[in-house]
């Protein structure tokens, strides 16, 4: 077990030495993970078991297996007996803020019949690094909350916990402002912590670091924390530093100054980054930096004589991205005896930058035939192919792709619109399931959804989808999709479950309430909404405001089309009135009246407007419209 796990270990470490995420590593770590599964169930300490669970989970965030760092992540909370939820408690943010409103806040609970040794007990001698505190004008160290929050003291397995939570919603969830406030209470759970592990402090101080590098208000904070970490660490005993270091899943250290390079650089002070990459030798940010600087010359100067003290694959490929001369990578790819995915990737990015999908193409395969793992080659290879119609070589990048980034909707969106072109709208209609669980608020995936709910016979997916339109655009009038809609929906209530139909039917009643109180004058949505209507009342009140559609330009006469469809309009209007004299009970009678009156003299304008234009194609229809409209005539005269 001892052998194993240290073997699992030193795998995870040489992936971490690497720049790129290697198949045949993962593959080995994947065997010997089956075999640390078995042997744990031999382990009779559990908080051993919790510690490895959280080092298989950090094994696979390096990979982005998202699922399976979830389902290590449960194991360990399980077994651990910690449980983490977010709340809403009454907070203030900032300084002079008067109205006291609701904060996300963390909640934590630890099951206390399971032993564990507090943190001071495990790490009471090990020195932290320092939280800076923010020096904002307007803006608070820490959220005040008036209320109490129940956070428990965590020991130091639980704290690490609670950072690999940190970490796999980072992974799991589109970077966007939601999402940092979701991190926000995990982060600020560990650091109010007053002993743990070293490691798992400077973990959760580089994670808020970054989440603070792109907001003005705490920007300088990020820089001067991540600057005391950097400078601060050869003070810290190695001992203290390697406590709980394959758990907290930290970087290697010359990473944290890559990181106040970046942080720099996102500041606007570039020669200072460009100072913290020299050091380190970063070849590929030294060229942004020169770029930014105009100083492009000066990068392929700088690249061109690191190739003639040693030449490298990645030097060679550098040197091509700052000259735009292709032969370097040529030059790359020969040097590495036609075996560096790299250099392929490097050639396929410069071909694809200048729009040349078709011939970008090989190169991106043969970089994914040496390295599976990569996830941007895989989704610009499937874009490529996308753009060429490709269609099957797109359809299997992108599921390749959606299996090591599941959490990209743009990858999910247009690996549906392959499967449409490939006439495959069921397996269309899932991807677009699967990309709108990561942006529910973007109007094209909803408008595809629509489209190929349709297609497939999802309606009540067509109603939900118009309803989010609506919600995000404020309008709908794509007329096709509705009467497909309609004509959906009354098949339905004629041939399946009543009260499914039913229901279904009073979502899309509301839906077409919605949309006509936008599109007051859209004819055709009247009609549609009427034919859905459950009553002859309610659909004759719906057709006159069809009519009203039709008319009130006053030119509808001068055209047969426009006359024909306000005939069979007025037709329908006048039957469906009748109707609901003959079925009104009492209290219904006075309105079912005043309704067939109105029908009456509407079919009465119109076949005196009809008559005046004499077009030979309404002929037919104006005898049967004029017959409707004696019958209803003589109906009155016989109730009066």
């Amino acid at each position: 077990m001892v052998y194993l796990w240290w073997m699992f270990r030193s795998k995870v470490m040489h992936q971490r030495a690497l720049e790129e995420t290697s198949a045949s590593l993962f593959n080995d770590l994947e065997i010997i993970i089956a075999k640390l599964n078995n042997e744990s169930q031999k382990i009779d300490n559990n908080r051993l078991k919790v510690l490895l669970f959280i080092e298989m989970a950090q094994a696979y965030l390096i990979y982005g297996r998202i699922q399976k760092v979830e389902e290590y992540l449960m194991k360990a909370k399980e077994l651990a007996g910690l449980k983490l939820e977010l709340t809403g408690v009454l907070g203030k943010r900032t300084k002079y803020q008067q109205n006291i409103l609701p904060q996300l806040a963390l909640t934590s609970e630890l099951d206390t019949t399971i032993q564990r040794d507090s943190a001071e007990m495990s790490h009471g001698d090990s020195e932290l690094p320092p939280d800076i505190e923010l020096q904002d004008d307007l803006r608070l160290n820490k959220i005040q909350f008036i209320e109490k929050i129940n956070q428990s003291e965590l020991p130091s397995l639980e704290q690490t916990l609670c950072l690999l939570t940190v970490q796999y919603i980072q992974k799991s969830q589109p970077k966007d402002d939601l999402m940092t406030e979701e991190l926000q209470p995990y982060i600020e759970a560990v650091l109010s912590q007053h002993k743990g592990p070293w490691s798992t402090r400077v973990a959760a101080l580089l994670i808020r670091c970054k989440l603070e590098a792109n907001h003005k208000r705490t920007v300088e904070r990020a820089m001067m924390q991540c600057e005391t970490i950097v400078n601060d660490k050869t003070d810290v005993a190695a001992t203290t530093r390697m406590s709980y270091l394959w758990a907290s899943g930290i970087a290697a250290s010359w990473t944290w100054r890559q990181q106040l390079g970046e942080l720099y650089l996102s500041a606007g002070l570039v020669k200072a980054a460009l100072e913290q990459f020299q050091m380190l030798q970063l070849w590929e940010d030294i060229v942004v930096c020169y770029t930014m600087l105009q100083l492009r010359h000066k990068a392929a100067e700088v690249i061109q004589q690191q190739i003639d003290i040693k030449p490298t694959v990645k030097l060679y490929c550098l040197l091509g991205d700052a000259t735009d001369d292709v032969s370097c990578y040529e030059k790359a790819w020969e040097f590495s005896n036609h075996k560096s995915s790299r250099a392929q990737r490097h050639w396929g990015n410069y071909l694809f930058s200048h729009k040349k999908y078709e011939e970008c193409i090989p190169h991106y395969e043969k970089s994914v035939d040496i390295n599976s793992i990569q996830e941007s080659v895989w989704a610009r290879l499937g874009y490529a192919a996308l753009l060429t119609e490709k269609w099957e070589l797109s359809a299997k990048a992108y599921r390749r792709y959606t299996y090591l980034h599941p959490n990209t909707f743009e990858a999910w969106n247009n690996l549906a619109k392959v499967y449409v072109k490939q006439g495959d709208k069921q397996r269309a209609y899932r991807a677009l399931m699967e990309s709108l669980r990561f942006n529910y608020d973007n109007w094209k995936v909803w408008e595809n959804i629509v489209l190929v709910s349709m297609d497939t016979g999802h309606v009540e997916d067509v109603v939900r989808g118009v309803h989010r339109l609506l919600d995000l655009r404020d309008k709908y009038d794509d007329l096709e999709v509705l009467t497909l809609l309609v004509r959906a929906i009354v098949d339905q209530q004629e041939q399946g479950d009543a009260d499914s139909a039913a229901r279904l039917r009073k979502r899309a009643l509301e839906l077409f309430g919605r949309i006509t109180s936008i599109h007051q004058n859209k004819p055709e949505i009247w009609q549609l909404y009427s034919h859905l209507s459950t009553t002859y009342l309610i659909k004759a009140q719906r057709l006159q405001k069809a009519y009203k559609g039709y008319t009130q330009s006053g030119n509808w006469p001068n055209n047969p089309d426009t006359c024909m469809k306000v005939m069979e309009l007025t037709q329908l209007l006048l039957q469906h009135s009748l109707k609901a004299r003959q079925e009104a009970v009492d209290n219904e009678k006075q309105q079912a009246d005043q309704q067939l009156s109105s029908a009456r003299l509407t079919g009465q304008a119109v076949i005196r407007a009809v008559e005046k234009q004499d077009w030979l194609e309404t002929k037919t229809l104006l005898e049967q419209l004029k017959n409707i409209f004696n019958t209803v005539t003589d109906y009155m005269k016989s109730i009066m």
